[in-house]
């Protein structure tokens, strides 16, 4: 991985130099980029965000669930990179923005999340996942009233399981994140308070110091579907680790060449895929079901809404109704996809009745092949060779003066 990218020099005073020609190129050749700088009084940097075009429209095509997290830069003056993303239909990162700030504190946050507006509206719809970062869950409130914000389950986990005393707590960590899998609140409320008399000091810091709403999956109060960690934003910052070390311009543009290049990929996924009405993912998923689902016994209970008697291979019996998308299991009610019992159903039904109705129609349009393909449908360019560029001299002309560096120290974890 080269840090010499489109001609550019590498040294971090030539990136601020060079910041504002930089971006208008990106907005060139990448139509609808949103991009943003601020400095201090002082005209020295303060922030920068970046929304790529391409990804932006594609956002309308995606669940409505942002990963937000910030990953420390080892170059000469510091600050923090910050990546907001979502996960395509196929459970693949989307990216949605990103942004360089001077540190995590309620100003930079709330600034990148104003920016974050612009580009994506507040909704009733929109959830957001991060870590518990008070000054970030703060701005989230206050920018995005209308969103919900869900913790890191992964992030929580790695706090909870210090309050074990002398159990394995590899273990009590494990026990706590599977209280995140049920799907019904009896199924939960029976987990919990076997996790109470099994790890009573765990269950007694995750009763004081947590919101139930916030991490279990049966209280979230919107749709999140499979999200309950960060670990995709996560592995994107994996990525990017030794592009954290470079001038600021070299960075940016290997963050432009990664993006360019998966949507280039996708691309290829999604052709593949053209003929089949659901992604690849569901598609394994629901195949992998079907064995089961033909064997287990479906009675009939309503033919005008649909609605089937289901009796697993364990004798439990539960319903279905395939008009209303209602399953007593719940799986679909945050999945947005057939269950087992669902798919029984509908085999059943496809079966019995001579009646028009597609599996994809069982399903959150979000995991439609053709909306997969909107999402990556605009193409994701790359800035140009500085020799190419044509920046106009009024642009040219506007320099922008370093930070003060700053002393090197880590990142806060909150816990």
């Amino acid at each position: 991985m080269s840090n010499h990218v489109s001609g550019i020099p590498g040294s971090p005073e030539e990136s601020y130099k060079m910041m504002y020609s930089y971006l208008y190129m990106l907005k060139q050749v990448n139509p609808g980029t949103k991009t943003c700088v601020k400095l201090d009084d002082a005209s020295k940097f303060k922030y920068l965000f970046i929304a790529l075009g391409a990804c932006i429209e594609g956002f309308a095509f995606m669940r409505k669930v942002i990963v937000v997290d910030a990953t420390s830069l080892k170059n000469k003056y510091g600050g923090v990179l910050v990546f907001a993303e979502a996960q395509d239909p196929n459970g693949q990162s989307y990216p949605l923005a990103f942004a360089v700030l001077d540190s995590e504190n309620l100003t930079s946050w709330t600034w990148f999340f104003e920016m974050l507006k612009s580009v994506i509206p507040d909704s009733s719809e929109l959830v957001f996942m991060s870590e518990r970062n008070q000054s970030l869950i703060f701005a989230i409130g206050s920018v995005f009233p209308e969103a919900h914000h869900g913790h890191c389950l992964w992030h929580l986990k790695e706090k909870v399981k210090w309050h074990a005393g002398n159990v394995n707590k590899v273990i009590v960590g494990h026990k706590f994140m599977e209280l995140d899998r049920y799907y019904t609140v009896d199924d939960f409320n029976s987990a919990y308070d076997s996790f109470e008399k099994r790890y009573p000091a765990v269950y007694k810091y995750v009763q004081e110091h947590t919101e139930k709403d916030k991490w279990a999956r049966v209280f979230f109060p919107r749709d999140r579907y499979n999200f309950d960690t960060i670990n995709s934003v996560e592995s994107m910052k994996s990525v990017f680790k030794e592009a954290t070390t470079w001038a600021l311009i070299p960075m940016l543009d290997c963050i432009v060449r990664k993006f360019s290049d998966w949507f280039t990929q996708r691309k290829e996924d999604v052709s593949r895929s053209i003929d089949t009405s659901l992604v690849p993912l569901v598609e394994k998923y629901l195949h992998g079901l079907w064995g089961v689902a033909q064997k287990l016994s479906v009675r009939e209970i309503n033919s005008y809404e649909l609605k089937y008697e289901i009796t697993d291979t364990a004798g439990k019996m539960f319903w279905a109704s395939l008009v209303e998308k209602s399953f007593t299991c719940k799986v679909w009610d945050y999945e947005k996809f057939p269950c087992l019992h669902g798919l029984a159903a509908y085999i059943y039904f496809t079966t019995n009745v001579d009646g028009g109705l597609n599996i994809h129609e069982l399903c959150s349009k979000y995991y439609w092949t053709e909306l997969w393909a909107l999402a990556y449908d605009k193409t994701l360019c790359v800035v140009p060779d500085m020799s190419s560029w044509n920046v106009p001299d009024q642009i040219k002309e506007v320099k922008i003066i370093p930070p003060d560096r700053i002393r090197r120290k880590g990142r806060k974890r909150v816990g």
